[in-house]
C-alpha cells in the first residue's frame, strides 16, 4: 500500500493492540508487540522516502467506552488518514461481572462504536478506517499450561495463565457475547465505509492445524502466530480496498 509524506496510520484498541507499548519515545517499544507493530513495520519499510508517521492508542483491559472517552486527544487530535480500530474482547467479561444480559453487553458496544464511528466521520471526513472484527477463542478448561504456545517452559518468570480462573459459567456467557457483537461489527463497517477484516473464521481455520493456544495462547490474546496472522488480514484487506 502506498502512503505519501503526510499520511498518519493510528491503531487504536484494547490489549491486543496495546502489546505492552512504552508510553514514551523509547522506539524499540512505541508500537508495543503484536499485529501493529508487524503492520506498521511493513508500511514504513515500503514507504520509507516518504516518512510516514504510525502511533499506538492501545489500553490493556479497556472496551468502546473507554475508547471514547479519549477518542477526541487520542485520536482525532491527531488527524490519522488511516484509521485502524480493534476492540470488544471486553465487552464479555465487563458484561459478566456487570451482571448484562448478552444483549445488553452486545447494544453497549454497538452504541459507544456507533459513537467512535460518527465522531471520527464527522471530524475527519474521509479518513480511510480499518474495523478489525473482535474475537474470543476459549482454550481447553482443563490445561492451562504453555505447554501448546510457541514457546518452551522454563522461562526465569511464571505467572498463572489469565483464564485460568475464570468462572465456569463466564465462559458461555462471553461466547454469546462474542457472537453478538460480532454481527455487529461488519454491519457498522459497511454502515459508516470502513474496510472490514474478518478474523474468527480465520483463527479457527488456522487452529485447526495445531491447537488453539499457538494461535490465542489464553483465549483472548494472540500468540506470536496469531499477531501474524492478524497482520496478513488486516494488509489483505487494505490491497483489496
Amino acid at each position: 500500500m502506498k502512503l505519501s509524506k503526510n499520511d498518519v496510520v493510528l491503531f487504536s484498541g484494547d490489549s491486543i493492540t496495546d502489546g505492552n507499548r512504552k508510553k514514551n519515545m523509547d522506539c524499540n517499544h512505541i508500537m508495543g508487540h503484536g499485529y501493529q507493530y508487524v503492520v506498521a513495520g511493513r508500511l514504513s519499510l515500503d514507504n520509507a522516502e516518504n516518512m510516514p508517521k504510525f502511533i499506538n492508542k492501545g489500553y490493556s483491559g479497556e472496551n468502546a467506552v473507554d475508547l471514547l472517552k479519549k477518542w477526541q486527544e487520542d485520536v482525532l487530535d491527531n488527524k490519522p488518514t488511516l484509521l485502524s480500530i480493534l476492540v470488544g474482547v471486553n465487552e464479555g467479561s465487563y458484561g459478566y461481572f456487570n451482571r448484562l444480559t448478552p444483549d445488553e453487553a452486545c447494544e453497549r458496544y454497538e452504541t459507544n462504536l456507533r459513537a467512535i464511528l460518527e465522531l471520527t466521520r464527522k471530524e475527519l471526513g474521509e479518513v480511510k478506517i480499518v474495523l478489525c472484527e473482535p474475537f474470543y477463542c476459549p482454550l481447553d478448561p482443563t490445561d492451562h499450561s504453555y505447554k501448546n504456545t510457541p514457546h518452551p517452559d522454563g522461562v526465569e518468570e511464571f505467572f498463572e495463565r489469565p483464564d485460568t480462573n475464570d468462572p465456569e459459567d463466564s465462559v458461555p456467557y462471553r461466547i454469546e457475547v462474542n457472537k453478538k457483537i460480532r454481527a455487529v461489527a461488519p454491519k457498522l463497517a459497511e454502515e459508516f465505509g470502513c474496510i472490514f477484516v474478518p478474523l474468527y473464521d480465520k483463527i479457527y481455520e488456522q487452529a485447526a492445524r495445531s491447537r488453539m493456544e499457538y494461535f490465542v495462547w489464553d483465549g483472548t490474546h494472540p500468540s506470536i502466530a496469531g499477531h501474524m496472522l492478524i497482520a496478513e488480514e488486516w494488509l489483505k484487506a487494505l490491497d483489496k480496498a
